[in-house]
């Protein structure tokens, strides 16, 4: 499947409704948003004031200003890119700049550009990484037999220790839901971390995404003091 056709068609979806009030954005249509994203040179000014509504609903989990978003500067990443890359190359590029998108701060200049060029760094720092350190070996996990876990559950049956758990878990998420508020940690990801580092040992059949591990990855500097400092963990 090639990505870029893909959002394409995701954004010309978009592009024939009007556009969401929540955005604050005054133009008349997605196509002149797009069109004003782009021309971000040589005054960024309106570009920004643009982009930073739009990625400040990404990153609240709005998929539709998202995929606005990397639809107005996959262009310029492309010409970043150059004819040279293979698709696997622009297709990595195309993910990181998703997930720039949903991790990016939005205060200061020349938002469009500087995406776009961390974009491009990530991505070019990974195949880097992939040359030095060779082929990667995929390592199948089988989940654990649900009758397994539950012999193992009824053989710790203390009352205490189930409510000592519930506890630290009630002040993990009011942790989490605090770090949200207060932008230490986007929505997504802790979604992403949630559904794949804490949803897929427990549910063995669900697929996670590229994007979504690389989010999860993102996530766990992040979520990590919080599982150390609420839940007691090494």
């Amino acid at each position: 499947m090639n990505l870029y056709r893909h959002l394409d068609a995701e954004y010309r979806h978009i592009a024939r409704r009007r556009l969401p009030d929540a955005w604050g954005i005054d133009v008349l249509s997605p196509d002149d948003l797009v069109a004003g994203i782009r021309a971000h040179r040589p005054d960024p000014g309106r570009s920004d004031e643009l982009l930073r509504p739009l990625v400040t609903a990404a990153r609240s989990g709005d998929r539709c200003a998202a995929t606005v978003v990397a639809h107005a500067l996959a262009p310029l990443l492309q010409v970043r890119l150059g004819r040279t890359s293979t698709v696997e190359y622009r297709d990595d590029a195309l993910s990181e700049l998703t997930i720039v998108i949903l991790d990016s701060p939005v205060d200061g200049a020349r938002l469009a550009a500087r995406m776009v060029n961390r974009a491009h760094t990530r991505v070019h720092k990974a195949a880097q990484r992939v040359q030095r350190r060779g082929t990667v070996h995929v390592v199948e996990i089988t989940p654990t037999d649900p009758d397994r876990l539950a012999a193992q559950r009824s053989d710790h049956g203390d009352i205490a220790d189930d409510v000592a758990a519930r506890v630290d878990l009630e002040r993990f998420h009011r942790a989490v839901d605090v770090a949200i508020a207060d932008g230490v940690l986007s929505i997504s990801l802790w979604s992403a971390f949630r559904d794949h580092r804490l949803l897929r040992p427990v549910d063995g059949g669900r697929a996670s995404t590229g994007i979504e591990r690389k989010l999860a990855s993102r996530a766990v500097p992040k979520v990590q003091p919080l599982v150390v400092h609420h839940l007691h963990a090494a």
